[in-house]
């Protein structure tokens, strides 16, 4: 395979994990945050670290969508 074909299936599988566990780490609420923070984190990670690889935008923006997704799963005080 070529370059350009590992980056597309790289990029689609990103996607689709990213839009997975934004989700998932949003909706389930009855498991503790550690294990969301962690669902959200991982790929967080994957799409920096590709980020930096291969230096593509789609890689960065899908970073920021997780990023948006942590207050929302950060523990409050009140809780």
């Amino acid at each position: 395979m070529n370059d350009e074909t590992i980056l597309f299936l790289l990029t689609t599988v990103m996607e689709l994990a990213t839009l997975a566990c934004a989700y998932l780490g949003l909706r389930l609420i009855k498991w503790s945050w550690q294990r969301r923070m962690l669902l959200i984190g991982l790929p967080l990670l994957a799409n920096i670290i590709l980020y930096i690889v291969y230096r593509t935008t789609p890689f960065f923006y899908l970073g920021v969508v997780l990023l948006i997704c942590i207050p929302f799963v950060w523990p409050r005080k009140s809780a």
